[in-house]
């Protein structure tokens, strides 16, 4: 099992040794089928492993046999959070390759200057904005004309690949052999080859698989998580903590991810166990629970107020950015663990 026993609940959090390489954490999260899903978001309701794992490996078959992916080659993915993240990701490491990852509110001359030093293979939209966007930079001939994926409706006609249309012809590659050869090469790639590429307005950062394993292997450290544990993701842009959270929670084989459901109220109908947004939002969800009572009821009273407001079974929170010292102290008060992540 991958990060230990999957029994009941209690169980360890990670083992002393994790896989070598993000394709590897993926290939093994994707074995076991002991969560009710994987992922829970707008577009396809509930995913469970074995939906995320072929769409993984119709996105990894087209773009090996129709889009050059191969070792050592780079593929982005752009636009805003989605389930496309952890599924092109695992399809492009999977083989070896690098994924580029640039988010949504990039600046044009990030976005152009990543596109150049990177010279993807191909890139893949998450969202119809994002693609018409990189479209635009094209037609007035700043932005190479590689080949683009996008989810459809979004873009002119020819001028991108529906992202529909490469599920279903990936579906004619997906045999058994071509599956397990998939398979095979995630559990090949070596440590040293690059996984990932972040881009931010503050640049460009390169890890290899052996330094993004350490970066979900020490995020899993300070957030063990347990055989169906739900973990809500709230990001209003993707971050590289958004990635590695992701990585994590899909490769462990046991969390159960939330993608979007804004909103303090699906927070508390949800029931999180874990919870990652904004500072600003959690700014506002926690406002007025800062601890007011004297000290032997403080505890108890901001973990009720906090309840209310974010489910009952909460026991961490990650901030994107600094979170006002209010909402620090209503947390510890509840006894919640607050990590934060200062860039993007």
């Amino acid at each position: 099992m991958l990060w230990g026993s999957a029994g009941a609940r209690g169980a360890p959090g990670p083992p002393p040794r994790a896989p070598a390489t993000l394709a590897a954490l993926f290939d093994q999260g994707m074995r076991h089928h002991q969560r009710r899903a994987v992922l829970h978001c707008a577009e396809l309701g509930a995913v469970p492993d074995w939906k995320l794992d072929r769409l993984a490996i119709r996105i990894a078959l087209y773009c090996r046999e129709k889009l050059g992916l191969e070792p050592g080659s780079r593929a982005a993915v752009f636009g805003r959070p989605g389930w496309l993240w952890p599924a092109v990701e695992a399809a492009v490491q999977g083989w070896g390759a690098t994924a580029v990852g640039i988010a949504h509110d990039a600046p044009d001359d990030v976005l152009l200057q990543a596109l150049r030093e990177a010279a993807p293979r191909f890139v893949v939209a998450t969202d119809a904005l994002s693609a018409n966007r990189l479209l635009e930079l094209r037609t007035r001939g700043l932005a190479a004309r590689v080949p683009l994926v996008a989810p459809r409706p979004a873009t002119p006609a020819g001028e991108a690949l529906a992202l529909e249309l490469l599920l279903e012809l990936g579906g004619t590659f997906d045999t058994a052999e071509r599956a397990q050869a998939f398979r095979l090469m995630c559990r090949l790639v070596e440590p040293e080859t690059e996984a990932l590429w972040h881009v931010s307005a503050s640049g460009t950062g390169r890890l290899t698989h052996a330094q993004a394993v350490k970066l979900v292997s020490a995020w899993l450290r300070t957030k063990p998580q347990q055989q169906g544990d739900v973990v809500q993701l709230l990001p209003t842009r993707v971050t590289l903590g958004l990635r590695v959270a992701l990585a994590a929670c899909v490769g462990d084989g046991r969390s159960e991810i939330v993608l979007g459901e804004d909103g303090a109220e699906s927070a508390a109908r949800l029931r999180p166990h874990g919870l990652r947004a904004s500072a600003s939002w959690l700014d506002e969800a926690c406002r007025g629970c800062e601890p007011r009572w004297p000290a032997a009821l403080r505890r108890r009273g901001s973990r009720q107020r906090l309840q209310h407001r974010l489910g009952e079974r909460l026991r961490w929170v990650e901030a994107e950015g600094r979170v006002d010292e209010a909402t620090a102290r209503a947390l510890a008060a509840a006894g919640i663990e607050l990590t934060a992540e200062e860039t993007g």
